[in-house]
């Protein structure tokens, strides 16, 4: 009776550890199929994975996709490569720079797996895109005490050129004048550490960020010429919405089908159970009523449902169609945050007046176009340096004020300011200065001074006026002695 008992409680404990391996394996089993490597099975749904994984049913990856992994591996890899030489934020930054360039990854796979959406679930799908680019450029903001701000800047400055996927027709040149202006901070990078040390390393890595902006306006002049295009045959975009990335150039991103059931490999479980009575070793001992096998409701509730099986997959499209571009145009905004105004996305407005300015204050002007944006204030020891400016740089009511131009401009006005220092390029010495109610202003003119030093030359501020023929005729005043 003994030997008996003995028997049936073993048996009892093998089915109770047989039942467990059984729903471990199942539940393995349906986690491998979500993550596309389903034991024995076929691919599940399309989603998003590596470059070298497939994105799409049948294995095929949307073309557009496919340039934008090259994009990823090559160019941006290679800045990530050279940030971790530097290190420190730089670094930190970097990485913000890869989860950016992986959400809008995502958001193009959307574009192809799905039909075009409204307004609201356009901002709702790039929302993960929108957040990173705001983390990039709070690195910027919140260190400009930093050592490394100039490499800071480069980044912040440029990395704008990923809301291109907002724009409905050629974003191309849109990435170009923000690369440009990423380059005008990565000159400074290479300048401030030529003579320190790594000065090459820090050289490849503004050099490197620049080439990458170069390339993703090269991805875009092959695939997005005229904007981001949907998939009119593709499925609901509101399924998309909240799929985040799982891992580095993969997101769990998929069409709403469910995925396929591959089927279950039984032989880890058979050799589970030639363990013998070791097998329940690490196993507590639980009620009738707690096992599923000899509770019909509680199996239930633990078993994957496979009715998405009997779905067919919805396939991506080899090549994306040509529908009516992407037309999504953010509200102007005026803001002040802290000490910074933020002015964006103003189009064709003449007057853009920011008012209770304060010394301390930065005015930062992001996607405007043929708008003029006017800064109400007196300001004192103020300093402005530009590049190439097409039309005039305009200095009025201020007191000690310092311009700078690295590149050429055709003209300088100086209304109603005291003291200034206007400081030129070899390229800007055929400048016209235009003066009215100013005093004590100076140009700065390179290459004449000592040791080819910029050599200060006054500007004129009192003039001797006489009546020629009934003409006034109006010539400075010299002073000799």
């Amino acid at each position: 009776m003994t030997e008996y008992q003995s028997l049936t409680n073993l048996i009892k404990r093998l089915e109770a550890a047989t039942s467990r391996l059984e729903d471990l394996g199942t539940s393995s089993a349906a986690a491998n199929n979500l993550s596309r490597t389903s034991a024995g099975g076929q691919p599940s749904a399309p989603s998003l994975v590596s470059s070298q994984s497939n994105d799409a049913v049948g294995g095929e990856v949307p073309p557009t996709l496919a340039a934008y992994d090259e994009l990823i591996e090559g160019p941006l890899k290679n800045f990530l490569k050279l940030s971790k030489v530097i290190g420190g934020i730089v670094e930190d930054q970097s990485h913000a720079v890869e989860d950016l360039f992986i959400a809008q990854r995502d958001y193009i796979y959307i574009t192809t797996q799905s039909s075009k959406p409204n307004t609201e679930t356009i901002l709702e799908l790039i929302k993960p895109t929108q957040q990173s680019l705001e983390k990039v450029v709070d690195y910027k903001e919140k260190n400009r005490p930093s050592p490394f701000f100039n490499h800071l800047s480069t980044v912040s400055e440029g990395i704008g050129a990923l809301g291109w996927v907002t724009f409905e027709e050629k974003p191309a040149p849109f990435v170009g004048e923000l690369r440009d202006s990423s380059q005008f901070y990565a000159h400074r990078v290479i300048k401030e550490f030529k003579d320190k040390e790594q000065s090459q390393s820090h050289a490849d890595w503004a050099n490197s960020f620049v080439f990458l902006l170069t390339e993703l306006q090269n991805y875009i002049k092959k695939c997005h010429m005229t904007g981001l295009v949907w998939n009119p045959k593709g499925a609901n975009p509101k399924n998309f919405i909240g799929r985040k990335p799982a891992s580095p150039y993969s997101s769990n991103i998929s069409p709403p089908s469910a995925p396929p059931r591959g089927k279950v490999d039984m032989s880890s479980v058979f050799a589970e159970l030639n363990k013998g009575e070791e097998i329940t070793s690490g196993l507590k001992k639980v009620d009738k009523n707690q096992m599923t096998h000899k509770n019909p409701n509680l199996r239930v509730s633990s078993v994957v449902s496979d009715t998405g099986a009997k779905k067919k997959a919805i396939k991506g499209p080899a090549a994306p169609p040509k529908p009516a571009s992407l037309s999504l145009k953010k509200p102007p905004k005026k803001t002040l945050i802290g000490n910074k105004w933020n002015i964006e996305n103003y189009e064709n407005d003449k007057n853009i007046i920011v008012e209770d300015t304060l010394i301390n204050q930065t005015v930062y002007i992001f996607g405007c176009k043929n708008s003029t944006v006017q800064v109400k204030d007196s300001c004192t020891k103020s300093a402005l340096v530009v590049d190439s400016v097409v039309a005039t740089v305009d200095i009025v009511n201020c007191k000690s004020v310092q311009v700078q131009v690295q590149g050429k401009t055709p003209i300088i006005v100086v209304d109603k300011t005291d003291s200034g220092q206007i400081f030129l390029s070899e390229e800007c010495l055929d400048v016209e200065i235009l003066t009215a109610k100013s005093s004590s202003i100076n140009v700065n003119i390179p290459g004449v001074g000592e040791n080819g030093d910029y050599a200060e030359r006054p500007v004129p501020e009192q003039f001797k006026t006489t009546v020629v023929e009934g003409k006034l005729i109006s010539a400075p005043v010299e002073h000799t002695g």
